[in-house]
């Protein structure tokens, strides 16, 4: 890689960019100011993390459905808060959230366990947060007996963008990796998959055999653009809201301490009271 240019991250530290010519890939030094950038998990300038995670679910809804199933097994690798599990898992996906940073508030108790197997991984803005991301990707694809991503991370075409570029989020100093689509093309064939760009911010790599036809609905935008509205008044797959409940329910009232000698005997004295 070569020097691209320098710039002043978290207001504080100058940083070295790195560019490679072979693939286009975009990264800084070694990243040695992350315990700082990453005190609170989710930064306070990410004023669009809740209507990301709506569009995300909107897009990807269709996506799975047409190449993977409703019943898949799903995990959002760098879930965040669980925004985006629950919000799936209420439209009737058996999906899990994980983050090594960021306590899981939204979807409790849909935490992978140990020896887990999904169907497919999702990674919603994390790939630019990955200061090596064929190791990551390879790990996740060991770790959960599966090797298709859908993810999201904003790309870039030829020409570096200019340092004001709002996608590098000095004043964070959390985004360390930037892509272009050949970069994630060249990534996707080192783990021995194949890249398909969905449009937008939206990516997959698989090793799963694609048809043809799936690839021209899944990017061609007016085709997919129809496609899932179709899906969305067609689609009858019951919600897990409602099941989720009853089940964190069951789950809280099974470790909750056996009522003891005192819980008795105010219970018989509010009785007698009567």
């Amino acid at each position: 890689m070569s020097p691209a240019f320098s710039a002043k991250l978290l207001r504080r530290y100058s940083v070295q960019y790195f560019s490679c010519h072979r693939c286009g890939l975009l990264q800084t030094e070694k990243p040695y100011w992350l315990a700082e950038a990453y005190t609170n998990a989710i930064d306070e300038i990410d004023t669009g993390l809740v209507e990301r995670c709506l569009s995300n679910r909107d897009s990807i809804v269709p996506i799975i459905h047409r190449l993977i199933g409703d019943d898949a097994r799903l995990v959002d690798v760098g879930g965040g808060y669980g925004l985006l599990t629950r919000l799936l898992r209420d439209r009737g996906f058996d999906c899990y959230t994980f983050d090594r940073y960021c306590e899981n508030v939204l979807a409790r108790g849909f935490e992978p366990a140990p020896g887990f197997r999904a169907d497919s991984l999702l990674a919603f803005e994390v790939l630019e947060h990955v200061e090596d991301p064929s190791t990551f990707l390879a790990d996740a694809f060991a770790s959960y007996g599966c090797q298709t991503i859908i993810f999201s991370t904003t790309v870039f075409d030829g020409t570096i963008p200019p340092i004001d570029w709002w996608y590098y989020s000095l004043d964070s100093g959390q985004h360390i990796t930037f892509y272009q689509r050949r970069s994630l093309a060249h990534l996707a064939g080192k783990l021995g998959c194949s890249y398909l760009w969905l449009g937008g911010d939206l990516h997959l790599i698989s090793a799963r055999a694609m048809r043809p036809i799936d690839q021209v609905l899944l990017t061609n935008r007016r085709i997919f653009s129809l496609y899932r509205r179709v899906v969305r008044y067609t689609r009858r797959v019951p919600g897990k809201t409602w099941q989720d409940h009853l089940q964190r329910k069951a789950a809280l009232n099974a470790t909750a301490p056996d009522s003891g000698p005192m819980a008795q005997t105010l219970g018989g004295s509010s009785k007698s009271g009567d």
